[in-house]
């Protein structure tokens, strides 16, 4: 006999709403299965208002996550309408997280789903055995796991222009893409491409990955305002011993604050997530500017010595 992981009450109408109750301890990988073929069936048969009940559901996965954010985009699709209750606040954390990492990092594994909600969530290439960015930074251990297994905050010092240093025998290479989302992926990959090559260990490239990302995401986000049609240039130059990065826009700029204390204990508790990036841009690279230009465009330049 199987086990009871949710109940199912329903709610005559109109609207005929369809509530459902988790029960505790499920096992994610099973009640994700066994909710998604219930939500199929379900949304088949036109059944479109979900009321979902989080209560005892701390930690939702990626996958979850993805299985409900798909059902709910084809219920609006009929008119319909799934929304969350009883949400904790370790639960909407990871939902607020999801939105900025998971769902580009690490995407759920469509095949487990339903051929018709599969096709509603987006396929990322996810790089076998590589860093995963941030993809789990709700949870405040692995928050502070992250951010005790980087380097000390590196101060805004006045290094100059780091684009000025003589990389003697200095490769340079440089990708333009527009300013969307799904580039972002292209950005990191060509990064992790070249620091290969300058032979940075892994350990250093996945800090690497993440400060393009996070970096990338902020331009787009923030200088573009998620308008893509836009371009980003990113260029790397690397010789023997430094490995250089700069990310140019023509976007709004920002004033770089100076290097403060982030306290990621108090930003947990408080669900703070301004500042996180930058500080973990910060902690990810040796040296660090940035160079706001109206005209030339801005840039922000990341120094990480190879030796």
């Amino acid at each position: 006999m199987k086990k009871q992981l949710f109940f199912v009450e329903t709610v005559e109408g109109p609207p005929f709403v369809i509530k459902i109750r988790f029960e505790s301890n499920a096992p994610m990988p099973d009640l994700v299965a066994r909710l998604s073929t219930y939500l199929e069936m379900t949304l088949s048969q036109d059944k479109a208002h979900y009321v979902i009940d989080m209560e005892n559901i701390p930690f939702p996965s990626v996958k979850l996550i993805a299985l409900l954010v798909a059902a709910a985009q084809r219920a609006r699709l009929r008119n319909g309408e799934l929304k969350l209750e009883k949400i904790s606040d370790t639960a909407r954390n990871k939902l607020n997280a999801f939105t900025a990492w998971s769902y580009l990092v690490d995407p759920p594994d469509t095949a487990a789903l339903p051929v018709a909600i599969a096709s509603a969530i987006p396929a990322v290439a996810h790089e076998e055995g590589s860093a995963n960015p941030l993809a789990e930074i709700a949870e405040p251990p692995l928050l502070l796991d992250l951010d005790n297994d980087l380097y000390p905050a590196t101060d805004i010092k006045n290094f100059g222009d780091l684009t000025a240093l003589n990389l003697a025998e200095a490769q340079s290479f440089t990708l333009r893409v527009e300013s969307s989302v799904s580039k972002l992926y292209q950005l990191c990959d060509f990064v992790i491409e070249h620091a290969k090559l300058a032979g940075m260990n892994a350990r250093e490239i996945g800090k690497i990955r993440i400060a393009v990302y996070e970096a990338c995401l902020n331009v787009i986000e923030h200088a573009y305002h998620s308008n893509p049609e836009n371009w980003i240039d990113l260029t790397v130059q690397y010789n023997s011993e430094r490995f250089l990065i700069v990310i140019r826009d023509t976007g709004l700029s920002f004033q770089m604050k100076p290097q403060t204390d982030y306290d990621v204990q108090d930003a947990v508790a408080k669900r703070r997530t301004g500042g996180f990036g930058m500080h973990i841009i910060r902690r990810s690279v040796d040296h660090l500017e940035y160079h706001p230009d109206r005209v030339n465009g801005n840039r922000l330049i990341m120094l990480k010595n190879l030796h």
